[in-house]
This record gives structure tokens, C-alpha cells and sequence, in this order.
């Protein structure tokens, strides 16, 4: 994701302004397109994100055994751990691809436990900073944080994959959002060397 402020978007050359604008629309409409998918057809998008994400994770396995074989000069114990996330990478993405309503599921438990450490340490933020603004917020967000973990984690196998699935849609469409906002902050943000010369 880009992160720009104003200011860094107004040093941007021409040349960036445009390279980032353009990819920003991109990323922007593909984001809307994948994330109306997951939600317009929530089975078959669950489907196809678990053979994507399985395929992402062999191939991070793959990539450790190429690594482990090109640096053989490695001490053992860096090659036996190298093996074993290796090892893991394979095996968890066979899992997504070999049975994608497992793999989501996993997913879905992955999610629930950012929810959870995600609730508990923003309600123990919000205690911390209780008194100034924000706190109560803060509070309020962790206790909805860990209802939304736990009515996820209530859920039986076919709620919880299709919830993932939208839950994943969702996630797409509000980064699309801000990929909108960053392309039209990108096309009124105007490099300083242009602005200079308009000035004279």
C-alpha cells in the first residue's frame, strides 16, 4: 500500500506522480473487482483465495529448499531450520489446495486470533490512556474486536468459510477505497518544480 503524505506527494517528480497515480487506479479497480467476487459469490471466491494462498505458500517453500541448496556453506542448524520452515511452508500450502474449506478455516482461525490480540490490547490501551481523548474509543473497539472473534469462532464449518470469504471482500473494497483517495489526492498534489515555474 502507498503511504504518502502530503507534503512527500508535492516533492514527487512528474514522472512519479504519474507512475503512482496510474497504479493506484489499478490497484484500486482490481481490489473492487476481487472484493465484489467474494461477495457476490462468496463459495466459489473462498475456492479460488485458498488455491491462490496455498499455491503463495509452496511457493515460499520451494523458494526455501532453492535457498538451503544455493547457500549449502550455511551452519546446520540454519540449514535444519531452513528445512523445517521448508517443510511447513509445503505442507500448509498442500493443505490450501488440497482441501480449501480446511484451509480457510485455518484462515479463519488466524483471523480470529489478530482479533483477539487486536481487542485485548486495545482495551488495555484505552485503560492505559483512560482520561484523554480517544480512550473510550480505544475500549470500545477491543470489546468489539473480541465479539467479533468470538461469534467467528462460534461459527461451524461452512459459516466460517463463507464469513472468511466476505470478510476477505470486505477487507478488498475498504483498501480499494484508499487507494481511490491516494490516486485523487495523487492527481490535485502538484510537484514543486512545476509549481515553481507556473509561479514565475
Amino acid at each position: 500500500m502507498f503511504i504518502f503524505n502530503q507534503y512527500r506527494m508535492k516533492a514527487l517528480s512528474e514522472a512519479s506522480r504519474l507512475y503512482y497515480k496510474k497504479h493506484a487506479l489499478v490497484m484500486a479497480v482490481l481490489l473492487l473487482i476481487c472484493g465484489a467476487c467474494c461477495l457476490i459469490y462468496p463459495f466459489m471466491s473462498g475456492l479460488y483465495l485458498s488455491y491462490i494462498i496455498g499455491m503463495m505458500f509452496m511457493v515460499c517453500g520451494f523458494y526455501t529448499l532453492y535457498c538451503l541448496v544455493v547457500f549449502r556453506q550455511q551452519h546446520w542448524k540454519s540449514k535444519f531450520v531452513s528445512a523445517i520452515f521448508a517443510l511447513a511452508w509445503l505442507l500448509l500450502g498442500y493443505s490450501f489446495v488440497a482441501n480449501p474449506m480446511v484451509g480457510m478455516n485455518s484462515l479463519s482461525i488466524v483471523f480470529c486470533c489478530l482479533f483477539i490480540i487486536g481487542g485485548v490490547s486495545r482495551i488495555v490501551s484505552g485503560f492505559t490512556m483512560r482520561g484523554r481523548s480517544g480512550a473510550i474509543w480505544n475500549i470500545f473497539i477491543g470489546i468489539f474486536d473480541l465479539l467479533i472473534a468470538a461469534i467467528w469462532l462460534g461459527m461451524n464449518t461452512e459459516q466460517s468459510y463463507l464469513f472468511t470469504t466476505v470478510f476477505i471482500g470486505l477487507e478488498m473494497i475498504f483498501s480499494a477505497g484508499s487507494f481511490i483517495s491516494l490516486h485523487k489526492k495523487l492527481a490535485l498534489a502538484q510537484p514543486k518544480r512545476l509549481a515553481s515555474k507556473d509561479s514565475k
